[in-house]
């Protein structure tokens, strides 16, 4: 699917739905500048397609290399060798960088015969697929590194880490601003160095023919995406790559490299069988000795052990006296319990903030904008930790078989939706007590939308893909392009005036239900 999703990104650089364009605003115009689809502007196109792959996608495709061997009992293996932490990480790196450049050969294949079909020109395969391998594939040995890091780090290895991510992937982006209005050969060696996609080298690159046909767009850099507005385009057919943009791309391996070593210190890998045994053989010795600042207590047994009959579970009479509410609410306690005490602190900030502005709301007209731009994107990405859970959390504690054969397996998975969407109506509810008492009756269907959208999405993509990476970076890609940047088309929270008029939260709520009936129908497969 990965592979097939890829080859479709080729076909859309091919035909224009991704375009490379230098974007001018005259007032309210805005005029993109891009280029015909020759073959090198096509693989250039195709090699900032592959970075950003790399840059959002690589991480959740790569992480997960260390668990699978726990998983499948691999690592008691490895254990019994006398491979090292650095070596052992240094082959899962390998594999990463490997199915990296799986991942780029499959775009670059498909870019080359989608240009044989739509592209300007002679097709050119090195002039193709050159930027692809140039510019994702370092990218993605940087990428790999961090991921094995964030697998080492026992904080960093669940849904913090895949938020995490996201937003330093998010800021990676951040450091090309400074280039912005300088011509490439005014472009200092540091803003270089910090361009991890490869918007720089293509700047550098199309400028001459850029300026030839728009002189206004001297210090403009490349956008790169779905781009709407006037068209303009000019010609590159290609010219010899400057070398700071060879050493730039192999420097990534530097940070790589370094990231690696890093991971290796808080990995934590089984003993080996000899390893095992001289811990054993040194606990008895101590054993017999009393320990350094302890006493002897800590050999000593619990005077008060529990009985065993005190740890017996209660026997079950009637396998039908729980009804669905006390099912949501045993799964709303399941949801929201556990947490740590910053989330605690950020849900109760969060509905407080509200408040306070609908305190002050009189004295000040644009306080409801303030919380439809900041505090609506807040508050539905906060929840993201308790969402992550649905529909994988019998999976993570290996429950499924308990699950199905009891006696409403159905009924549980909405129960588990429920409770999400009970956590979406609890954080968001000082919102809809300043939207209601501001008068914005609008702005309260965008805050349905998301508490239905999200729940759905996480328990439908938890369903079938038995994780919760899958939930967590496309709810994150749809979350920052529309509420938070104000892309109208997948605002699903209503946070612009645009895509409330466009009915874009109506779609989402059609959308949730859509999702949960997917989410229904996997678990009648299952049950069967």
């Amino acid at each position: 699917m990965v592979l097939a999703v890829v080859a479709y990104l080729g076909y859309l650089v091919n035909v224009g739905q991704i375009e490379l364009a230098y974007q001018l605003s005259d007032g309210d115009s805005l005029t993109n500048v891009h280029g015909v689809d020759t073959a090198p502007l096509v693989g250039l196109k195709a090699g900032m397609t592959a970075s950003m792959v790399m840059l959002f996608a690589g991480f959740y495709l790569m992480k997960g290399a260390v668990a699978r061997d726990s998983h499948h009992g691999v690592d008691q293996l490895t254990a019994s060798t006398t491979i090292s932490d650095r070596a052992y990480l240094v082959g899962k790196w390998l594999s990463n960088v490997g199915l990296g450049a799986v991942v780029l050969l499959a775009l670059g294949f498909a870019t080359v015969v989608n240009h044989v079909v739509h592209g300007v020109g002679p097709t050119k395969p090195l002039a193709l697929v050159g930027p692809i391998l140039a510019l994702g594939l370092p990218l993605a040995a940087l990428v790999g590194a961090v991921a094995l890091l964030f697998e080492s780090v026992g904080r960093l290895d669940g849904t913090l880490g895949n938020v995490g991510y996201f937003f330093l992937a998010t800021f990676a982006l951040a450091g090309i601003a400074a280039a912005e209005g300088q011509l490439p050969s005014e472009l200092p060696a540091a803003v270089r160095a910090a361009d991890v996609v490869g918007h720089l080298a293509v700047y550098a690159l199309t400028a001459d023919a850029l300026f030839q046909a728009a002189p206004d767009a001297a210090g403009v850099l490349p956008s790169f995406g779905t781009l709407t507005g006037d068209e303009l385009t000019f010609r590159y057919d290609g010219r010899a790559w400057p070398l700071w943009i060879y050493v730039q791309r192999a420097a990534l391996a530097v940070p790589a490299v370094a990231v690696l070593l890093a991971a290796a210190i808080p990995l934590e890998r089984p003993r080996s069988r000899t390893e095992s045994s001289e811990s054993g053989r040194w606990s008895r010795v101590t054993a017999l000795l009393p320990a350094f600042g302890r006493g002897d207590e800590s050999t000593a047994e619990p005077s008060d052990a529990p009985s065993v009959d005190s740890l017996s579970l209660t026997r079950v009479d009637n396998r039908n006296a729980g009804g669905f509410r006390r099912l949501a609410t045993a799964e709303l306690r399941l949801a929201v319990r556990g947490r740590r005490w910053w989330w605690y602190a950020g849900v109760l900030a969060l509905v407080v903030a509200p408040v306070g502005l609908l305190a002050n709301a009189g004295s000040s007209s644009g306080v409801p904008d303030v919380a439809r731009g900041l505090l609506v994107p807040l508050a539905f990405v906060w929840p993201v930790f308790v969402w992550s859970d649905l529909g994988t959390r019998a999976v993570k504690h290996r429950t499924t078989d308990l699950v199905l054969s009891s006696s409403y397996p159905v009924r549980q998975l909405l129960a588990e939706w429920v409770a999400g969407v009970v956590v979406a109506v609890g954080v968001s509810s000082g919102l809809v007590a300043l939207f209601a008492g501001t008068g914005q009756v609008t702005a309260l269907l965008g805050l349905a939308s998301g508490a239905l959208f999200a729940p759905s999405l996480a328990v439908a993509a938890g369903m079938w893909s038995r994780s919760s990476w899958l939930f967590e970076v496309s709810y994150l890609m749809l979350w920052y392009v529309g509420p938070l940047n104000g892309g109208e088309p997948v605002d699903f929270l209503g946070t612009t005036a645009g895509s409330l008029d466009a009915g874009v939260p109506f779609v989402f709520v059609g959308l949730s239900a859509a999702l949960v009936g997917a989410a229904v129908v996997r678990r009648k497969r299952e049950v069967k």
